[in-house]
């Protein structure tokens, strides 16, 4: 019986797959498929274009709304875990932004990894297939008719996404909600286009697809070690149907529980002492109750990268050594490569899962991580 011919190595963005706009891929560009696809990149729908690029819709608080001073308590059992578990070191990277952006991009120039004292100008990812030493076999390319199924239903999403009239924003789970609806259902399919699932035993065809984003789930991970729910991430990367096979973790707050101003105090001495990065583990400031609760989150769900939104504001963080957390510079919900950034982090933390060496280190480079502030 004849295989259906392999994917094609290419970066199907939702703003890359519809003809007209800036980005969009040329006709040579489709997967490959039984039948000939009668043309590729896709039209524009009726009605109005569609916009230039992928961005988020804006969100906006409804009249009646949780009040702002709700917010989550650190967990007992992350304030209170041993010295040598606890956070020490926070960081800012200017440059992680731009290198994950980098790293999603199968035709970018690459990011500067630095291992032995030797700089090779490469991305070390094991889903752009480069030299790795690691088994290609361990992250082959879907099938071209996988990723062609895939492209049709984000061109539906992005459809949809760009006419969807915005939502009143009333609670966390509202902002959940949305990001939901606007992050994690293109990077679930985003990740169809790039991977093989890895299966559920017994359920054939029917079986959710891996790796994919979802939520925790209480009763596995409730443990004597996470014995409650404030410990929990809001979206989890699983990368396979195991437990514990976690990626990355994304945090959701509001915008007036965690305004935008606190978020970028995360940078600032409430949080963590100038020059020295020492985190103030005792702290009770906004910033540093939130990064506790995320580096319980990396702890518990022993996973290396993450991100926090408040609906407004975004970050990306990553643990890149034991008892340091690494942050990017704080952006905006609405940024136009802020999708590409996630999905950089979503290959990157897989990757990692699968033994590429040395991703966090190139990604957050040591001579780029700096606590310069006040």
């Amino acid at each position: 019986m004849a295989q259906p011919p392999p994917g094609r190595h290419r970066l199907y963005m939702p703003d890359a797959i519809v003809a007209g706009l800036p980005d969009a891929l040329g006709p040579q560009d489709a997967p490959p498929t039984v039948q000939p696809w009668h043309q590729f990149p896709l039209p524009q729908p009726l009605g109005r274009p569609l916009p230039d690029s992928l961005t988020c819709k804006p969100l906006h608080p409804a009249i009646v709304r949780t009040q702002p001073q709700g917010h989550t308590s650190t967990a007992a059992q992350v304030r209170n875990l041993p010295r040598h578990e606890q956070l020490h070191v926070v960081r800012r990277c200017t440059h992680m932004w731009d290198n994950l952006i980098e790293y999603c991009d199968p035709n970018g120039a690459g990011v500067p990894i630095v291992a032995s004292n030797q700089v090779a100008q490469i991305r070390p990812t094991i889903h752009t297939r480069l030299n790795l030493n690691v088994n290609d076999t361990l992250c082959p390319l879907p099938s071209g008719p996988q990723q062609a199924e895939v492209i049709d239903r984000l061109f539906g999403w992005f459809i949809g996404h760009a006419r969807r009239k915005p939502s009143a924003i009333t609670s966390e789970p509202s902002v959940q909600d949305e990001v939901h609806a606007q992050i994690i259902e293109p990077l679930n399919m985003l990740l169809e286009t790039r991977y093989i699932s890895r299966n559920e035993p017994g359920l054939g065809t029917d079986s959710p697809f891996y790796p994919q984003w979802g939520r925790s789930c209480p009763r596995a991970h409730l443990t004597p070690s996470v014995r409650s729910k404030a410990g929990f991430p809001d979206y989890i990367l699983y990368g396979s149907p195991q437990l514990y096979h976690h990626a990355s973790v994304i945090e959701v707050k509001t915008w007036w529980a965690y305004s935008d101003r606190e978020f970028m105090n995360i940078f600032s001495s409430a949080t963590a002492q100038p020059t020295t990065g020492i985190f103030l583990w005792s702290a009770d400031s906004r910033p540093a109750i939130m990064l506790r609760q995320l580096w319980g989150e990396l702890h518990f769900f022993q996973t290396t990268w993450g991100a926090c939104t408040n609906g407004h504001k975004m970050i990306i963080f990553a643990k890149n050594l034991q008892n340091e957390l690494t942050i990017s510079e704080v952006h905006d919900f609405t940024e136009p490569q802020l999708h590409r950034a996630l999905l950089g982090m979503c290959f990157a933390s897989i990757d990692e899962k699968l033994g590429a060496p040395f991703v966090t280190n190139s990604l957050c480079p040591p001579q780029h991580r700096e606590s310069l502030w006040w």
